[in-house]
């Protein structure tokens, strides 16, 4: 049983035990107040019990009803005998709890069923993705069915994350619960595999590479961007797909801080998917894994490399090592050179009264911070400047438009088209060709407060939502420039969110459409965004690995510098 539930059925026996020695006490100190004490007992029974009711605690429900009938008596006998008879009911408590299979059974069926229908009814991208839904469901069904039988917490989350992963959307996540940390950390732990001291990388020239290099591997002839040609006998991108986490989107979190160790995505844009290919495929094997690769002299060598002990470390490190921003906070300023200066956006929310308001003028008070810290640099020498948006997790469009407008050219610019919803029929208006019918265009005026200044943004795959827009929007302007070893993610509809017994999903509720009247970025069946086409790519090479995994640079920012100094 659980601790919260034995203390309250052990604590509503002792307080009938309370009761009876009162009917007793009652007879020596008359006061009507000792009729209060009978009313507290069901109140404590659900309150006690933390993880809510349950049907295995019956007795202790019950039981505690009956006890409480000795308020409507004055008879002190009959209070005693309802006060036993509660107290031995609630006892009954124990067996029933320790013999019924789904004592504190956690309903994955039930979520499974209420979070799918929900999705179902109101997921917008359906036509344009070409979803599935009765696939989906004969596939997933069984699967959530075999997990609730097994009352596997795990298993439940990576289930969710390879059933968000069939949309290919970047706003299709399930949120597990915090109590779900500690199993969900566990399998996947096991589901990422063993680790042979490295992981392994897709790189720009197509080829593959050993990266976060285990300094043991030095006796292999193996280090930081050597190239990869098999593993087990199999491309790398190959053996990732036979991952239990291959195209799935699911987060891990530190037990303790809550903070996120890690991200596993599948991609709306196929792009950025070539570019993680490789990663899962550094956990798969045995005790030991054969790995072919190119040596130094150019010879191709085969090595056989043991276990060393579990993936999860050094996936983890891995993606942290390429997907760092600069480390500040949110909307801080740091000075990296004589002339640029770089903006940290981790996410697009400056505050919650801005966040919460359909307003671009909710933004000025951020919109004078950055005038004025603008400015303060230009004092100082500083004539460009880096917005850097790496794993930005997205938020108000409004505040992407605020931060634009101090830097865009002067003149009015394009930013998106509202939809618009059909009341009376509870959907989006379409014309009869099919097509979306358009609301309002909302644009903005550019400051150009850089002058003759240039921005940088660099961005990455987990560069999401209102990010992935701020990246389309800062493509059509002259005076900025994307960057990244990939694009932004591809997703910019916006996000409603279901709850269920055990977590819940977030998923694209709202249509969101560009200025030709079609949906915005997000990726259809072709999986390919409408946004990132102008990024330009920073090949992901030898170099690259070797400055990011040998010396700790940030890469992309220090190309961000190089450009601005040319």
């Amino acid at each position: 049983m659980k601790t919260w539930d034995i203390i309250a059925v052990l604590v509503c026996i002792a307080y009938c035990g309370v009761l009876i020695w009162l009917t007793f006490h009652s007879e020596k100190v008359k006061s009507v107040k000792w009729k209060l004490f009978w009313l507290p007992l069901p109140v404590a029974a659900l309150v006690i019990t933390k993880q809510g009711p349950d049907w295995a605690l019956m007795p202790l429900y019950i039981g505690a009803a009956v006890a409480m009938c000795g308020f409507f008596t004055e008879k002190n006998r009959l209070k005693r005998i309802l006060a036993l008879a509660g107290a031995v009911c609630m006892a009954l408590s124990f067996p029933t709890c320790l013999l019924n299979p789904r004592y504190r059974a956690r309903d994955f069926k039930g979520d499974f069923e209420k979070l799918f229908a929900c999705m179902r009814e109101h997921y917008v991208l359906t036509e344009y993705k070409d979803i599935d839904w009765d696939a989906l469901y004969d596939e997933y069904q069984p699967v959530f069915a075999d997990i609730d039988k097994r009352q596997d917490v795990g298993a439940n989350a990576i289930a969710w994350g390879k059933f968000c992963g069939e949309f290919h959307d970047g706003h299709v996540n399930y949120v597990y619960s915090k109590s779900a940390v500690g199993d969900v950390n566990e399998a996947l732990r096991e589901a990422l595999g063993g680790d042979y001291g490295l992981a392994v990388m897709h790189c720009t020239d197509g080829s593959f590479a050993a990266v976060n290099v285990d300094d043991s591997l030095a006796a292999y002839g193996i280090h930081n961007g050597t190239v990869i040609k098999a593993w087990d006998g199999k491309a790398p991108d190959e053996v990732s797909k036979s991952s239990p986490l291959y195209d799935c989107n699911i987060f891990s979190y530190n037990e303790e801080t809550e903070e996120e160790n890690f991200e596993i995505g599948s991609f709306p844009d196929i792009d950025n998917e070539i570019f993680w290919s490789g990663i899962l495929a550094a956990g798969i094997g045995g005790d030991s894994v054969e790995v072919t690769f190119i040596a130094d002299d150019g010879s191709e060598q085969v090595a056989q490399l043991p276990r060393t002990g579990d993936y999860m470390e050094r996936f983890s490190d891995t993606l942290k090592q390429l997907k760092k921003g600069v480390d500040i906070g949110n909307l801080q300023w740091k000075k990296v050179s004589d002339t640029v200066a770089c903006l940290r956006i981790k996410g697009m929310s400056f505050d919650s009264k801005s966040y919460n308001s359909a307003e671009d003028d909710a933004y000025d008070e951020m919109k004078d911070e950055i005038r004025e810290t603008i400015l303060r640099y230009q004092s100082k020498g500083v004539k460009d400047v880096i917005i850097d948006l790496r794993s930005n997790g997205g938020g108000s469009p409004h505040m992407v438009n605020g931060v634009l407008s101090i830097f865009a050219p002067k003149g009015e610019h394009y930013s998106l088209t509202n939809a618009v919803w059909d009341r009376e029929n509870a959907c989006w208006a379409r014309n009869e060709d099919g097509s979306y019918v358009r609301g309002d265009d909302i644009t903005y005026q550019g400051e150009q407060l850089l002058g003759d200044g240039r921005v940088i943004i660099i961005v990455n795959s987990q560069s999401v939502s209102a990010a992935d827009m701020m990246t389309k929007e800062a493509e059509a302007l002259d005076n900025m420039t994307v960057i990244g070893f990939t694009g932004p993610n591809g997703s910019s509809q916006a996000v409603g969110q279901k709850s269920a017994q055990n977590g819940s999903v977030c998923f694209s509720n709202c249509i969101v459409l560009d200025s030709d009247g079609g949906i915005m970025i997000d990726s259809g069946t072709d999986r390919q965004s409408s946004n990132g086409d102008d990024v330009q790519i920073v090949a992901f090479n030898s170099e690259a690995i070797s400055a990011i995994f040998d010396s700790g640079e940030d890469y992309l920012l220090n190309t961000a510098l190089e450009m601005l100094e040319h």
